[in-house]
């Protein structure tokens, strides 16, 4: 699910033992803003091609789901630089600069659209949006930083 911080630049890599890490966080009001959404179909043309060739070779035996983290999910792993127990400097941000967040879900939240939307146009006859760290959200705040930005999406 983390494809598209990858295509951002952070710098996707797996630590044994530990999942999935960034070489770079995304932490300040400046380096939110420097992020810009990748072109789903060229930054992200192996997973279209994987998506393409997937289709063909199900040759219609049963239907192709395409997938993508939520706004939410991937600001966690790019925010923290990993998974987290605390989601300590996540909350920083959360609380601190909520500008700083909605500005960043927000170009999440296009990123996710385009990419899901390639995917469709590649051969997913569905799509699915992951939430995976949506639980660590009072109510309040899952409606405000989470789903807001996958209504954004849909």
């Amino acid at each position: 699910i983390l494809t598209i911080p990858d295509a951002m630049g952070l710098g996707l890599y797996f630590e044994t033992g530990e999942g999935p890490k960034f070489r770079k966080t995304v932490r300040t009001p400046e380096e939110v803003a420097a992020l810009t959404v990748p072109n789903a179909e060229r930054d992200l043309d192996y997973v279209m091609r994987a998506v393409s060739t997937i289709r063909r070779e199900l040759n219609g035996r049963m239907p192709l789901i395409g997938f993508s983290g939520s706004p939410w999910t991937l600001a966690t792993y790019m925010v923290e630089g990993g998974s987290s127990k605390d989601f300590r400097h996540l909350k920083t941000m959360l609380y601190d600069t909520p500008d700083t967040m909605h500005q960043l879900l927000d170009t999440l939240a296009q990123a996710v659209t385009d990419y899901l939307n390639a995917q469709i146009r590649a051969g997913a006859q569905a799509v699915q949006i992951f939430d995976t760290w949506g639980g660590a959200l009072s109510t309040p705040a899952y409606l405000e930083f989470s789903l807001r930005y996958m209504e954004q999406i849909v």
